[in-house]
């Protein structure tokens, strides 16, 4: 089996507040992709390493994340779109035709762990398209725009919280890919995307560790993870 990754860090950071982009953010020491960009080093199955980041970063990628934190494999840096799915669709187009398997990972989600690539892969070898993902935890209810009032608690069994790595054949996710641009279709995720064609999605259980950062408070939450792991 031989596997790609592709990693998508042309967030503004807009939410989070700051002039730097997020994906440069410092986490302790290092910049927040070269915390996830680490771990994808780390896994034995991926062959392949692949960065869409914002137009114009490519070389300060380059130099102050892959080289700069000593990522010890290849890591092909490329330019991003203007939404995640172009971005995707970018990296796709740098994969090898000899790859089996696409894992799809978000730049900000640094808590990945190389169990859980190595999960994913080998249950995708089976099931041709898999997300992680964790049961909500909290009561979610339907709620009217209009009137601010509740419609309809919803059964808390059958909910998750949608994480990545999604992973998936690598024809699956290039075909999804085009049909989606032919047809003009922005998906929430990859998964949907493929959902689209028809194909079921299987889900892999994940970490609530596995956030994704996107706020203040959650780097102060990223801190207290790395704190945790560091500790053991």
């Amino acid at each position: 089996m031989k596997a790609a990754a592709i990693i998508p860090a042309a967030g503004s950071g807009k939410r989070m507040g700051s002039s730097i982009q997020k994906p440069y953010i410092i986490l302790q020491g290092m910049p927040l992709l070269a915390h996830t960009l680490r771990v994808f080093a780390e896994a034995p199955d991926i062959a392949e390493l692949i960065v869409a980041v914002s137009p114009g970063q490519e070389d300060f990628c380059r130099k102050q994340v892959v080289k700069g934190c000593a990522i010890a494999k290849p890591v092909t840096v490329l330019t991003g779109g203007d939404r995640r799915q172009d971005s995707v669709r970018n990296g796709l187009a740098a994969v090898s035709d000899s790859v089996d398997l696409v894992m799809i990972h978000d730049g900000a989600r640094p808590f990945v762990t190389v169990q859980m690539i190595c999960d994913a892969l080998e249950i995708t070898m089976r099931k041709r398209a898999t997300t992680m993902a964790v049961p909500v935890k909290d009561t979610v209810t339907m709620v009217a725009k209009d009137t601010g009032l509740i419609q309809q608690a919803l059964d808390r069994d059958s909910l998750y919280l949608i994480q990545t790595p999604q992973t998936f054949e690598r024809e699956l996710i290039c075909e999804a890919h085009r049909r989606a641009r032919a047809e003009g279709f922005a998906g929430t995720d990859d998964a949907s995307l493929v959902q689209r064609l028809g194909v079921p999605v299987s889900v892999i259980m994940g970490s609530y560790d596995n956030i994704k950062i996107t706020t203040q408070e959650d780097l102060l939450f990223a801190e207290a993870i790395l704190q945790r792991r560091l500790a053991k």
